[in-house]
C-alpha cells in the first residue's frame, strides 16, 4: 500500500458501490455495522487488511476503501455515517427557499 498507514488497531472502511452507504470490512465481506469490522491489532492483521484493500480496489466491489484507526472518532467519519451532505434531484427541488 502506498503512503503511510494509520497506527494500530486498524479497520478497513469504504462506501457501497450502488447506494454510497458506509461499510466496514469483515472476515465474511462488507457490513454496514462497524461493530462487525475485522480489527487488525498486530502486523499480520494489518497486512491482511492492506491485502483486502488492494483486492477491493481491483474488484471494484466498493468505492474508495481506506484504512482508519479502529478507535477513530473523527469528524469525517461522523459525517460519512450521516449520509450525503448535499441534496440531489427531487430532494433538492423540494427544499423551501
Amino acid at each position: 500500500m502506498a503512503g503511510k498507514r494509520p497506527p494500530l488497531p486498524l479497520i478497513l472502511t469504504a462506501n457501497e458501490l450502488l447506494d454510497g452507504g458506509v461499510v466496514y470490512f469483515t472476515r465474511a465481506g462488507w457490513s454496514p455495522d462497524r461493530a462487525e469490522a475485522f480489527v487488525a491489532t498486530d502486523e499480520p492483521g494489518a497486512e491482511a487488511l492492506e491485502a483486502a484493500l488492494e483486492e477491493s480496489i481491483e474488484q471494484g466491489a466498493v468505492v474508495e476503501p481506506y484504512l482508519i484507526e479502529a478507535g477513530q472518532d473523527h469528524y469525517r467519519e461522523q459525517i460519512r455515517l450521516g449520509g450525503p451532505t448535499m441534496l440531489y434531484g427531487a430532494e433538492a427541488r423540494n427544499v423551501p427557499l
